[in-house]
């Protein structure tokens, strides 16, 4: 994964797949971090990233150069990776959305060759209430 400092994200055209998987990222980090930019910063990059606009719409629509768009956008993936390298927050996320996953997947297996019976019933609370924790961290 690119850090902010060689951030492609600016290269829809250049190598679609790596600029999809960047895309992709910064989304994830924008997410838990984006109410910590600017308010206009925020707009423009999930301008750029999530409605796709490109440079020069966007640049049309708040009054700035294609440059100026470009520089803010390159500036918020840097500052969007920074974040993540010092909290973690979306890596520790996926690290409960797995362990969640995996939780429900050994208790409905559980339920399964159990059968019948209370030991089989407690497994499928097990697995539902998984199931619950996989909702609510969506």
């Amino acid at each position: 994964m690119n850090t902010g400092k060689d951030s492609k994200i600016c290269a829809k055209k250049a190598d679609a797949k790596d600029w999809l998987q960047e895309a992709a990222h910064l989304s994830v980090y924008f997410s838990f971090y984006g109410e910590l930019l600017g308010e206009k910063t925020k707009q423009i990059f999930e301008d750029y990233v999530a409605n796709d606009m490109s440079l020069s719409e966007i640049a049309r629509e708040y009054g700035l150069s294609r440059q100026g768009v470009y520089d803010t956008i390159r500036r918020c993936g840097a500052k969007l990776y920074e974040y993540e390298e010092c909290l973690h927050l979306a890596e520790r996320f996926r690290g409960l959305e797995e362990q969640a996953e995996r939780i429900r997947s050994e208790a409905e297996t559980l339920s399964t060759a159990l059968k019948e019976g209370p030991e089989s019933e407690r497994a499928g609370r097990i697995a539902q209430a998984a199931e619950e924790l996989l909702g609510s961290l969506q």
